[in-house]
């Protein structure tokens, strides 16, 4: 793993229906703080939706050797 993220959205989405589900909720919608700052989670009985701010935090480039070795 690449350890602890400023904002994982599966965990944060994953805790929002455990919360929902402690209070006997199987729908509904929660702002949950994490590190990279708050997001409101929904969730439906079809699917989920996380909103929130995105932030670039860095960038980079990978060699295109590097590329062509992953296909192999």
């Amino acid at each position: 793993g690449v350890g602890e993220t400023r904002s994982c959205g599966t965990g944060t989405v994953a805790a929002a229906v455990a919360a929902l589900a402690h209070q006997g909720a199987r729908t509904g919608e929660l702002r949950v703080r994490i590190p990279g700052g708050e997001v409101v989670v929904t969730i439906t009985e079809a699917t989920s939706y996380l909103r929130g701010p995105s932030v670039l935090v860095a960038h980079g480039e990978l060699a295109e050797e590097w590329w062509a070795a992953q296909h192999r």
